[in-house]
């Protein structure tokens, strides 16, 4: 039970916590599934990065729920994507 998320990529987040506050450093997010160019300049971004250490990854997807009986549509959210996921899909 929960929500889950599937594997098409509509956008990509970058950012870091700093006393609690989040800091967008790289955000792109379309209607329709990134390309491979898009996933590129993503993961050129951060690899340009100085510190990587910090750094957190969202994508923007479609979910669907199991916590909803009623309304069982699917929706839209950003949701973590940990590192070695990132480096998986984005270092195409």
């Amino acid at each position: 039970m929960g929500i889950y998320a599937s594997d098409d990529i509509y956008g990509i987040r970058i950012y870091t916590f700093k006393d609690d506050l989040g800091d967008t450093l790289f955000e792109i997010k379309y209607d329709v599934t990134l390309s491979d160019e898009q996933m590129k300049e993503a993961y050129l971004f951060y690899s340009e990065l100085n510190n990587k250490n910090d750094i957190f990854f969202s994508v923007y997807t479609e979910c669907s729920s199991t916590l909803d009986t009623v309304n069982r549509e699917n929706f839209m959210m950003w949701h973590p994507m940990p590192l070695d996921r990132f480096l998986e899909k984005f270092g195409i």
